[in-house]
């Protein structure tokens, strides 16, 4: 029968804990290399006010431009926001003249977020040709 060398745990951890306590050294921090933070800024939000008849065409131009945008990466979601922000805007004017349109408006800001966060920009296209529909049947 063949005897099996056993290894003791002792032996191998030595040296690789040597190795570990060398190559960690102390980090040391100089105040006098570090600059004063900038002042912080208020962001603040305005949400859209207006008419449809002046919001939908902003909406429209932000919703053809996603396409684009979602392609190059280029602050798609912060453009699937505004367009969200103008539909909050919009919506209880044509919720109160045509109420029938609601949900397909709903439809097109939902298909802008999933292009946006889904980096799907034939999802921002196909919305941007339905509301395109949209506007000219609701602004006639």
């Amino acid at each position: 029968m063949s005897r099996v060398r056993r290894i003791r745990p002792a032996v191998i951890g030595l040296p690789v804990a040597l190795a570990l306590l060398t190559a960690c050294s102390p980090t040391t921090f100089d105040a006098s290399k570090t600059t004063d933070p900038s002042p912080e800024v208020a962001v603040t939000t305005t949400l859209p006010s207006g008419p449809a008849s002046e919001l939908l065409p902003k909406m429209l131009a932000e919703v053809k431009g996603l396409p684009l945008r979602v392609m190059n990466a280029d602050e798609d979601g912060a453009a699937a926001t505004r367009i969200e922000q103008l539909w909050a805007a919009i919506q209880p004017e044509i919720e109160a003249n045509q109420p029938e349109l609601v949900p397909d408006f709903e439809f097109v800001v939902r298909r802008c977020r999933a292009a946006a966060d889904r980096n799907r920009p034939a999802d921002a296209d196909r919305a941007a040709k339905n509301l395109d529909a949209l506007v000219q049947a609701y602004l006639g």
